[in-house]
């Protein structure tokens, strides 16, 4: 099961202006720390919306918002991203503080073990 994850056959369903957040490898960043916290991609979904900026012209320098839903707690938040933004780092937070629940996954890695790196998992039980 684990070279099933490792192989990126799970992912966070992704919906509206993902190209953003894919463009600037943030929904990678954001399948990363799922990873470190023991959470299961498949139970998360995002949704990207930039920001209405009036009729003005639409550059990276554009806000918007990620809309983060766990499925199997029923939990949702929004998070700005954009510069000046790190809507990932938020996420993490909010995660670790048991926002979203306990994870459910039985690994996780630590910052310091670089095994997340290296797709090796060690158990937490």
């Amino acid at each position: 099961m684990a070279l099933k994850f490792l192989g990126g056959a799970m992912t966070v369903r992704c919906e509206g202006d993902r190209w953003i957040i894919e463009q600037l490898g943030e929904k990678q960043d954001f399948e990363s720390e799922l990873s470190r916290l023991g959470f299961r991609h498949e139970d998360f979904a995002l949704y990207v919306r930039r920001a209405g900026l009036g009729g003005i012209d639409r550059t990276w320098t554009s806000n918007y918002a990620v809309r983060v839903t766990h499925s199997a707690s029923g939990k949702c938040n929004i998070y700005w991203g954009g510069p000046r933004e790190n809507w990932v780092e938020q996420f993490a937070r909010d995660a670790a503080s048991g926002l979203y629940g306990e994870p459910s996954s039985r690994y996780a890695s630590t910052p310091s073990s670089g095994r997340a790196a290296r797709g090796m998992r060690r158990s937490v039980a």
